[in-house]
């Protein structure tokens, strides 16, 4: 049996999280974000539209509508610039995955706890050729890290990576 050994490591031997070198995501990814963002807002306005035409016209004066787009033309606006501050870096154990322009978040998922990896992509993410890959851990129903942007065969070649990696292999 192997000894135990906890040896205590230097704040100085620690590599600098602001000195790693973060891939940035596909660059499409900012205008499918853009793109998203848009849709749920007509989603909205599709109702707001139909009520003011067809049902109650005095509900919502004109003005109204205008608010709605300059709030959605800002939330693309934000969408698409948040997609340009995410990265990730696939390390030799583990992936780290950054993101947020004023909250900044930093995430990463050692090797040795992921049970399996899932890629996904939706119907404009396919248009673009873009997928989201998600890590999951034990004890957990949700992903623990997910990464939206990246080139579906870049997502798939990652996969194939990481499952060798931790000795398993998944196929499908």
């Amino acid at each position: 049996m192997e000894a135990y050994q906890n040896q205590q490591v230097s704040l100085e031997d620690i590599p600098k999280f602001e000195e790693l070198e973060f891939q940035p995501l596909e660059p499409k990814y900012a205008l499918l974000n853009s793109i998203e963002s848009l849709l749920g807002w007509l989603i909205i306005l599709i109702p707001f539209t139909v009520i003011k035409l067809f049902v109650k016209p005095e509900l919502f004066p004109y003005w109204s509508f205008l608010i709605i787009i300059g709030i959605a033309i800002i939330s693309a606006t934000y969408s698409y610039f948040s997609a340009k501050f995410k990265g990730y870096i696939l390390r030799e154990k583990d992936v780290l995955y950054k993101q947020g322009i004023w909250w900044r978040k930093r995430t990463g998922v050692s090797f040795k706890r992921i049970q399996h990896i899932d890629i996904t992509h939706g119907p404009i993410e396919r248009k673009f050729e873009i997928a989201t890959i998600k890590f999951f851990t034990a004890g957990g129903a949700t992903a623990d890290l997910s990464i939206s942007g990246l080139p579906k065969s870049y997502a798939e070649q990652m996969r194939g990576i990481i499952m060798e990696k931790i000795g398993t292999r998944e196929d499908g």
